[in-house]
């Protein structure tokens, strides 16, 4: 989570700015844990589910993706 919210400082955030989730669906409690750190810099979250994800959640920020244990 802590490489996550150093992106996010880094972003150049625009209008056109967005994060996508890719959230395990066998593990949707860490959503709880990610939307609060994301929700300080944008609002535009996109949040998709697929069963059996090696981790608890991708997240996209622009070109990087990383994952959450």
């Amino acid at each position: 989570m802590e490489q996550v919210e150093k992106e996010l400082k880094l972003v150049k955030w625009t209008n056109e700015s967005f994060i996508e989730i890719l959230m395990n669906s066998n593990n949707k409690e860490r959503l709880n844990e990610i939307l609060p750190i994301i929700r300080r810099y944008t609002s535009a979250i996109v949040v998709h589910y697929k069963m059996d994800l090696e981790s608890a959640a991708r997240v996209s920020i622009g070109t990087k993706v990383f994952a959450v244990a």
